[in-house]
């Protein structure tokens, strides 16, 4: 579980988190969603470590991270794992090299034990006949997929996923869903997703933060986001879906 309590994070004199308060829960997909600039890229990066926060706090499991020493974070950055909304994968390495790579970085496992764990990775996400391929020689959903096996190499506790169906179609971002659907119940992680898609919010939110202006706006469950009589809720709920209606018309 993390918790989130009355984080404040500016840049300059511009404020962007405004005294948020969360919990994200194990064991259960956490979607954030929010109009592009509203602060859950940033809630995100805070949350991991990529900004230093002005105020609150924030806990892996009662462990407060500003309080914690430079060994015990180098710990907690290897139950991390972290899906990038462009898979950020390195292009120069195959599939297999990709997924190895922070088990290189984090542990002391022999070659052959690295090997063996990434092909176990990659055969979890369904990706068969493409170890020694390049990324630029898979498709996108094949991408995402790469990048989900990095992420779970290190069996962490915490997976994190920044916009994952960014770029993928209709059908890829479903199988991409699931798949961090099941990954999450199967390890009991806590997963933590920025996302626009609301097809995401329906599939496979458990509960669902809506960031508006840096405010913790809304928080609740799947089921309930669409019979909220929280304004701002409304207008990104239905703007999205209307949106997503007129693409598909279309094409």
């Amino acid at each position: 579980m993390i918790e989130i309590e009355n984080v404040y994070k500016s840049f300059g004199k511009h404020q962007v988190l405004k005294g948020i308060t969360t919990v994200f829960e194990q064991g259960k997909t956490n979607l954030t969603i929010g109009q592009s600039g509203s602060g859950k890229s940033v809630l995100l990066k805070s949350i991991i470590g990529l900004h230093e926060i002005d105020e609150g706090t924030i806990s892996y499991d009662g462990r407060v991270f500003k309080d914690l020493s430079v060994k015990e974070k180098k710990k907690l950055r290897s139950e991390i794992g972290m899906v990038f909304q462009g898979g950020a994968l390195f292009d120069s390495a195959t599939v297999l090299e990709n997924v190895i790579f922070p088990l290189k970085m984090f542990t002391k496992m022999s070659k052959a034990q690295m090997i063996k764990r990434a092909e176990f990775c990659l055969d979890r996400v369904n990706l068969e006949g493409v170890n020694n391929k390049y990324p630029s020689e898979t498709s996108g959903g094949m991408q995402k997929r790469t990048a989900i096996a990095r992420a779970i190499a290190l069996n962490p506790k915490y997976l994190f996923c920044d916009e994952p169906n960014s770029g993928l179609d209709p059908r890829t971002s479903i199988v991409i869903d699931q798949l961090i659907r099941e990954i999450t119940i199967e390890f009991n992680m806590t997963t933590v997703v920025n996302t626009h898609d609301m097809n995401s919010v329906m599939e496979i939110g458990d509960t669902i933060n809506y960031i508006h202006e840096g405010n913790l706006w809304w928080r609740g469950s799947s089921k309930e986001i669409f019979n909220s009589e929280n304004k701002e809720v409304n207008d990104f709920v239905f703007a999205t879906e209307l949106m997503k209606k007129i693409k598909n018309i279309s094409k």
